[in-house]
């Protein structure tokens, strides 16, 4: 028991030690610069140029870095650091239509495109419309989710069209810095379908709490056996109010592949500043697939699971899922902005694909029948709910 009792109080003295301060804010250019890139629907034009050597090296080893030019207009990116991207069922060859993620400063210090170091470009082949994780990280944010930001680019790949791609944010330091004013904190990638009991991939953090101890204090909270202490503690480690908000927008988009139902799609940063975390969603290009997902489903996180199981957890859950379809999940104001998204992608999807341009609008009807008809259930199961004792 000593012994058990001593590695916990060498867990929270790592956990509770004196952070860095803040790092100062970026450069106002590269903020405006990427802002400016996704302030208003558009499609870029990008061309990317991948040498022979270059290509057999993804060939090898598809997630490495190798070097490549990228082009836009009349501005041209040397030495921009490239990798295939995408999992299971995104996942294309270099030949193909292949997911790709894109590092402007990995070869050449301080390079931005568009104020970013680093973006995605992903192929959306689970998803016609293009739209669905704008859309959703739209919802996202307006709850208060850290959410990546997505906008629209036909891609030429070694002198071939490769369609049309959305252009996804970074999760990079300025991201971290906009969201939370600093990039200092340990900032993690969930990976695929694996929860925190598990090896994350610390992807940067200076000067953190140490040897994962952020992760371990939120397990052993989340595996409290009284509940009442275990959503005492969940709330002294999680930003609860973010995280809450985080599982319902989860949930009202049928999100069936993010953390709170299946450990996936997920990063998480540990705030230095206040010494909670963060779950930021990713991937969300499989939403709205059931527009009767129960409000109360099967969580598959450890963390949504636990929280779900306390009283008050559940109480705020509900609380918080009534106040955003009040105020946040407007189906007028979301179809509205699908009308806005299709005047521009549908005209730069026709002049490379034909078909698919005619086949758009029944691509995005889908979405917004899928939107409209999610309100209405939810709703449904709102009014069905037993009273609260």
């Amino acid at each position: 028991m000593k012994r058990v009792l001593f590695a916990l109080s060498v867990v929270a003295v790592a956990f509770a030690a004196r952070l860095p301060a803040a790092e100062p804010a970026p450069p106002p250019k590269l903020v405006t610069d990427r802002d400016a890139l996704f302030r208003k629907p558009q499609v870029l034009n990008l061309t990317i140029e991948v040498g022979k050597k270059e290509v057999e090296a993804l060939g090898r080893e598809p997630r490495k870095y190798v070097r490549c030019l990228l082009k836009e207009g009349g501005a041209e990116y040397a030495d921009v650091g490239i990798h295939l991207k995408g999992a299971a069922g995104s996942w294309r060859d270099f030949n193909d239509k292949p997911g790709l993620t894109l590092n402007s400063d990995k070869y050449v210090d301080g390079q931005r495109f568009h104020g970013m170091d680093k973006f995605h470009l992903a192929n959306s082949v689970q998803d016609p419309s293009y739209l669905a994780e704008l859309i959703c990280g739209e919802l996202m944010r307006d709850a208060g989710v850290p959410a990546a930001r997505v906008g629209h680019a036909l891609v030429t790949l070694n002198g071939r069209k490769r369609g049309l791609y959305y252009v996804k944010e970074g999760y990079d330091k300025q991201f971290l810095r906009m969201h939370f004013g600093s990039s200092n904190g340990n900032f993690y990638d969930g990976g695929f379908l694996r929860d925190i009991d598990q090896d994350l991939q610390l992807i940067s953090g200076t000067g953190d709490v140490a040897n994962r101890a952020d992760l371990k204090a939120l397990l052993a909270a989340a595996r409290e056996r009284d509940e009442k202490v275990r959503f005492e503690k969940l709330e002294k480690l999680l930003d609860l109010d973010r995280f809450i908000s985080y599982v319902v927008v989860e949930m009202l988009t049928s999100d069936w592949d993010g953390y709170p139902s299946k450990c996936n799609n997920y990063r998480i940063y540990h705030d230095p500043k206040t010494n909670k975390i963060t779950f930021i969603p990713s991937g969300m290009d499989q939403m709205f697939g059931d527009t009767n997902w129960p409000i109360l489903p099967d969580w598959g996180g450890t963390v949504a699971k636990e929280l779900m199981r306390t009283k008050e957890g559940k109480k705020r859950y509900l609380a918080r899922l009534r106040e955003i379809m009040e105020k946040v999940y407007s189906v007028e104001r979301l179809t509205r902005r699908l009308d806005e998204l299709e005047a521009v992608v549908q005209p730069a999807l026709a002049s490379v694909d034909a078909g698919a341009g005619r086949d758009y609008k029944n691509q995005v009807n889908r979405l917004r029948s899928a939107i409209k008809e999610r309100a209405r259930n939810v709703n449904e199961q709102l009014k069905r709910l037993p009273p609260e004792k």
